[in-house]
């Protein structure tokens, strides 16, 4: 079978082309052939080459929204794949080809945002309900199964819904420590707490420096390294600078792909904050899966996916009580901690990829949906 991932931008920008890059080589793996339409990038062509080799990456130029769909749909004319999966449906991701499966993929729940608002908002969830007639969807939350299950069952065409999480990439947990040794002296000697993600207030920024904050009160020391960038940088560098926390926070800014290793192998835990509201545990939070192999503590919240993942048995903290996660960091950095080890080898992309290919045949291949 021909598959074909349709993404769109920089993956700088838009996470949803990981979904793409870790898919590929494990289903080129196990017989399928593997096409990823992808923006022409700097970064997205150094990913390829990193994540996605095996695969067969078509680029299309960076240009309008008119102008990209046309590039995009002349290059699955010419492909004819069995399998489209659309990684977000939205105005560039849209096409039209009625001999193929076409899955599209739900990874947030777009119209749960409270920063969209207005025509986007009602933009939003148009392509939420438009991805109903489509062959398939992915599903990359519990929440989101049951939500677009819901949905399904009120439209007139009954299609599957297929469980996906992201996962983790052993090409990128295993790059050589290029940079450990500079790390090693940077911060070396103290407890290292890593966060990486977006840089906004309603991704736990601030929780995590005035937990930070609160920490030093304490006379202990360690390291928070806060990999990433985004709208509330600024307002971060003004709140550690404010208070005095420049020997014990970092902001690393974007990290690339081949450096994380270092990062991961440094780190002595990893902070992964969620809100107890819709958006949150609608989202897949791509980072925890990467932070699984590692065997390290994994601070987070008991909100949708990290809760299926940890149980109870989860390091828990409220993302609106920084004391709460001020607590876990102080344990951590006093060793009181022991922590309860998952098998982290089931949320590996291999077994993604196994996992869809057995919901594909089963639903379209063995008398299943058509």
């Amino acid at each position: 079978m021909t598959i074909c991932f349709y993404t769109t931008g920089d993956i700088k920008y838009i996470a949803t082309i990981k979904r793409a890059l870790g898919m590929a080589n494990p289903l080129c793996r196990i017989g399928w052939t593997v096409y990823i339409i992808v923006m022409d990038s700097i970064e997205n062509r150094k990913r390829v080459t990193l994540e996605a080799r095996e695969a067969n990456a078509l680029y299309y130029r960076n240009s309008s929204v008119f102008s990209e769909v046309i590039q995009k749909r002349r290059l699955i004319k010419h492909i004819k794949p069995d399998i489209i999966w659309v990684c977000s449906l939205g105005v560039r991701n849209l096409l039209i080809y009625n001999k193929a499966k076409i899955f599209i993929e739900h990874s947030e729940l777009g119209s749960a945002i409270p920063d969209n608002k207005g025509f986007k908002k009602m933009l939003i969830k148009f392509f939420e309900y438009f991805s109903l007639s489509h062959s398939g969807l992915i599903c990359a939350s519990i929440y989101l199964v049951d939500y677009f299950t819901e949905k399904i069952k009120k439209y007139s065409k009954v299609i599957p819904v297929h469980y996906s999480p992201y996962a983790y990439n052993e090409d990128v947990i295993n790059m050589p420590l290029k940079i450990a040794k500079q790390l090693k002296s940077a911060y070396g000697g103290v407890t290292n707490f890593l966060f990486m993600g977006t840089l906004t207030r309603n991704y736990g920024l601030f929780t995590m420096l005035e937990a930070a904050k609160r920490l030093k009160d304490t006379g202990i020391r360690f390291h928070l390294l806060i990999l990433g960038r985004g709208r509330h940088s600024d307002g971060a560098k003004e709140f550690i600078i404010h208070n005095n926390l420049e020997d014990c926070v970092a902001m690393t800014g974007y990290v690339d792909e081949t450096c994380l290793s270092s990062y991961f192998h440094l780190a002595d835990a990893f902070i992964s904050p969620l809100n107890d509201t819709v958006q949150d545990r609608a989202r897949c939070p791509s980072k925890i899966y990467m932070y699984l192999p590692f065997k390290k503590p994994i601070l987070t919240c008991a909100i949708g996916e990290a809760e299926n993942i940890f149980g109870e048995n989860g390091l828990y903290f409220d993302n609106n009580d920084p004391g709460t996660l001020c607590v876990l960091m102080e344990k951590i950095c006093m060793g009181m901690i022991k922590i309860h080890l998952i098998n982290f080898e089931k949320h590996s992309w291999e077994e993604r990829a196994k996992q869809f290919d057995t919901w594909y045949k089963t639903n379209f291949l063995y008398g299943g949906s058509e």
